[in-house]
């Protein structure tokens, strides 16, 4: 358990970082004396707005907005490659970016964005950061939901990105051992949470023709702070390859166990077909 753990002069990369969690993370981050908070998004009015309230607030060294489309490999590489080359480390990434969209609308569009993505940065972030491959350690936190751990016959491609993004993350960080590398690799899975991508005239902020996203059948949606104060929590004491909840405003909550004793119980029962 990382209890001393600290964001204090760390060089930090979140994807998806214009708006709703992911500015809140970027803006918590810096008050938490970060050395510096690269994030990327297509949004660009709401990314330079973003940029240009941070830089006046923190200094101009401090963050930087990079233009990014994290489902083109060729753009995500070149984003990581700008921070490694300006600050010749790269501490913590979080992988945020998503979009919700009707799935018989760009589903794949979805796919790419939601879970190919997080594979190609996950892995560029192990590659810059794991110790036994000349980086000095650190964090992967991948931003799942809680319809991975609970089908929807509505959200369907998009319930199946989450628990892709569950599974990926959980099975890289069994494969990846923390002895050697020294990056936790962990997960969180989001309830309800009130921001753009659950208003359907947000919807372009996240993607050109994005027009039909989820905006009924939620019962309650947690406050944006509170879902990013529960990242926060989870990245400075969680064990590598746990899993989190955070919702309701509540604390964050440590499901790890119930996670693994799922998966191999599904194994166990069909062990002899």
């Amino acid at each position: 358990m990382e209890n001393n753990f600290t964001f204090e002069g760390k060089v930090i990369l979140v994807t998806g970082g214009a708006t709703g969690i992911g500015a809140g993370l970027v803006r918590s981050i810096l008050s938490e004396n970060a050395r510096h908070v690269t994030f990327l998004d297509l949004a660009e009015r709401e990314s330079e707005i973003l940029e240009r309230e941070l830089k006046n607030k923190f200094g101009t060294l401090r963050v930087m907005y990079i233009k990014c489309d994290v489902s083109d490999e060729k753009q995500m590489n070149e984003a990581y490659n700008k921070v490694v080359d300006k600050f010749h480390r790269l501490d913590i990434v979080i992988n945020n970016a998503a979009i919700l969209c009707a799935e018989e609308n760009l589903y794949k569009r979805m796919v790419d964005i939601n879970f190919t993505a997080v594979i190609s940065s996950t892995l560029k972030a192990l590659a810059t950061m794991a110790v036994d491959r000349g980086g000095s350690g650190g964090v992967i936190l991948n931003v799942s939901s809680r319809l991975a751990l609970t089908p929807s016959d509505s959200l369907a491609v998009y319930s199946a990105t989450k628990a892709a993004v569950l599974q990926f993350t959980n099975s890289i960080a069994i494969n990846k051992s923390y002895s050697k590398s020294e990056v936790r690799v962990l997960s969180v899975c989001l309830g309800p949470t009130d921001t753009a991508i659950l208003h359907k005239h947000n919807s372009e902020l996240f993607d050109k023709g994005c027009t039909q996203c989820f905006t009924s059948q939620v019962p309650e949606r947690q406050r944006v702070e509170s879902a990013v104060k529960g990242i926060i929590d989870v990245i400075k004491k969680a064990d590598n390859g746990s899993t989190w909840i955070i919702a309701g405003n509540k604390p964050p909550v440590d499901i790890t166990v119930s996670v693994r004793e799922g998966v191999q119980n599904r194994c166990n029962d069909t062990s002899g077909s």
